[in-house]
């Protein structure tokens, strides 16, 4: 499977996307930290689930809506989850 499909605008665009999610993590955690420290599972979990949805949705509207391919899905789907996998792994490598 070729990364080739896939524009370098989408590349960008889910780069930035993922970007601000590992960012609204990184700053939701220290603002409750500083405000409401036994809040922080809460947050946890609410922001896992919402990078995760939000993960979802915009896989889910690129294959149904933009996708001209079965190549171009798959090739979005994999780029889409090893950035996933990476913007888990840093932002929980910056705050634990």
């Amino acid at each position: 499977m070729r990364m080739g499909y896939l524009s370098t605008w989408t590349i960008v665009l889910c780069a930035l996307f993922f970007i601000v999610l590992g960012l609204m993590w990184i700053l939701g955690y220290d603002f409750i930290k500083k405000h409401s420290p036994e809040n922080l599972p809460k947050f946890y979990l609410l922001m896992s689930v919402v990078r995760f949805l939000a993960v979802l949705t915009l896989a889910g509207g690129y294959i149904l809506l933009v996708s001209n391919s079965q190549a171009q899905s798959e090739s979005f789907a994999l780029m889409v989850c090893v950035m996933y996998v990476v913007m888990m792994a840093v932002t929980l490598k910056i705050k634990h």
